[in-house]
């Protein structure tokens, strides 16, 4: 290991040589473009999420090389005397955060642009949120993302636009330069190398508006905080990854390109493989679900493809969990298929998703009236128009006649994401990795038994009943019988790409 060390450090020298000879020129340019706003549209919807202030790194190679960029960046500033000892380590970690938040987003999609607020209002808010950090000071952050920029190692992609009407407003836009992304890949810099940081908050509270909530000292929100670091801790302990070539990847990103909801921003965000909780309509007893993993935002048709520390996974959701818990709190059986009674044609897959997406639509609605057509709603599959069907849904369940347009889904989300913690923290109790997405699972394939045992045993714990319990296996390992030995490719065991870099990269972190 001493050898690669050295190695390293020695390309990381020779790196940063090259690029202070290059710096002058650079910084000079970039800041020009990003005083050119008349050359970019004010109103172009790229793709773009907030920063993220909680990366961190525990990788030895990759500490140094931040390490020293932290030197090499204080001793490039102008200052007429040195900060004292807190100010500076505030200013070296806003640099570590930005570089490493940066270097996630770049890998998961090189055209994600990074918002990053640096006014001194904004940041002094985060400075005092549960949801910012505790290095933020205005100053110091402001000093760092600057000496980035003049630097050369951070763009400004998009720049600040303010609207005096407040309606299209926004802080600036920040990509890694080709010059940082290439000093960090020399410091072995992997996303398989990153966690968010122990500390950061993980139960969000938010409003009617779906903004972030600043809450005190609440004993539920304690209880699931401790509860989530297990869960989290489990995560963190075991690599999930696609097993698609880099070149598939790239063109699924480009299918989801702008399409991104909030949650769906990592949708191949890999370093992103810890989840959060969301209570909504600053009630506690409202929504509750997890968020966060990139697998929970992977397009439905890639998850088939998903690996757990490079093994073979199996999918297990429950069948209708909406309905049936409303079937199991009114003491009623619950059927094989909640909603095979709304189908026109026995086995229509496109239409059971869209009867299930209306039924927990009219659930959420506050009214049946005004909830409008649902995204991907289709008169042609249905044969009626949207009004005729949002009836006809609600008319064929008149046992739950009460629901329709009450708002009740997000109370049910809470017992849903109740269910998903329990069945969570089994799993982590025996060591076993469990990625959730709502309301189903993935684990090793040699688990599915031992999951599905687990997901109807919480189930009949908290309603009394047994749910109907359907799953779907992933992608099988390829096995082929051709007689002749395999040659291994000694190239691709020295040197692994996409999916297989980034597992020996996190086995290397545990050493």
């Amino acid at each position: 290991m001493s050898h690669l060390h050295h190695f390293v450090n020695d390309w990381v020298d020779r790196e940063y040589t090259a690029c202070r000879v290059e710096r002058s020129h650079l910084s000079t340019q970039i800041l020009h473009e990003a005083n050119v706003t008349n050359a970019i549209d004010r109103y172009s919807t790229v793709n773009a999420r907030p920063f993220d202030p909680n990366w961190i790194t525990g990788a030895p190679s990759l500490g140094t090389y931040l390490g020293n960029l932290c030197i090499e960046l204080t001793n490039a500033e102008k200052r007429k005397r040195k900060r004292k000892q807190a100010p500076q380590a505030n200013y070296e970690a806003a640099i570590k955060a930005i570089v490493l938040d940066l270097f996630r987003a770049h890998e998961s999609d090189p055209n994600l642009e990074v918002g990053i607020g640096s006014g001194t209002t904004t940041l002094q808010k985060l400075s005092k949120s549960r949801y910012g950090a505790s290095f933020i000071s205005a100053r110091t952050f402001q000093d760092a993302l600057g000496i980035l920029i003049s630097q050369g190692l951070v763009t400004i992609t998009t720049p600040y636009w303010h609207d005096a009407l407040g309606k299209t407003s926004r802080v600036a836009r920040h990509r890694a330069s080709a010059m940082l992304m290439a000093a960090l890949y020399g410091a072995g810099a992997s996303v398989a190398l990153l966690r968010r940081h122990s500390a950061s908050e993980g139960i969000v509270l938010k409003d009617d508006d779906k903004k972030k909530i600043e809450y005190g000292d609440i004993q539920i929100a304690n209880e699931a905080r401790d509860r989530l670091q297990v869960i989290n801790k489990m995560l963190h302990n075991h690599w999930a990854d696609i097993a698609l070539p880099d070149n598939e990847l790239i063109a699924h990103k480009a299918a989801v390109s702008r399409k991104r909801e909030e949650e769906a921003s990592q949708s191949f965000d890999f370093a992103a493989r810890t989840v959060y909780r969301v209570f909504n309509n600053l009630d506690w007893e409202q929504g509750g679900r997890f968020y966060g993993a990139w697998w929970m935002a992977c397009p439905s048709r890639l998850r088939r493809h998903i690996l757990i520390d490079g093994k073979q996974t199996v999918e297990v959701d429950y069948s209708g969990l909406h309905p049936a818990m409303l079937y199991a709190e009114a003491g009623l059986p619950i059927p094989d298929d909640p909603y095979e009674r709304c189908l026109t044609t026995e086995g229509n897959k496109a239409e059971r998703r869209l009867v299930k997406r209306t039924f927990n639509a009219l659930l959420n609605a506050g009214s049946v009236a005004r909830l409008t057509e649902i995204e991907g709603y289709s008169a042609d599959l249905t044969g009626r128009d949207w009004k005729a069907f949002k009836h006809f849904i609600v008319s064929k369940y008149p046992e739950f006649s009460q629901h329709f347009g009450s708002g009740v889904g997000l109370r049910l989300q809470r017992k849903d994401s109740d269910l998903a913690e329990t069945v969570m923290l089994e799993f982590a109790q025996k060591g076993y990795a469990c990625l959730p997405v709502h309301d189903s699972f993935l684990v090793h394939h040699e688990l599915q038994n031992d999951l599905i045992d687990s997901m109807r045993e919480a189930f009949e714990a908290k309603f009394g009943a047994v749910g109907k319990v359907a799953f779907e296996v992933g992608l099988e390992e390829p096995v082929e019988n051709i007689g002749d030995p395999i040659e291994p490719d000694i190239q691709a065991l020295l040197h692994p790409t996409g999916y297989e870099a980034r597992l020996q990269a996190f086995r290397a972190t545990k050493g």
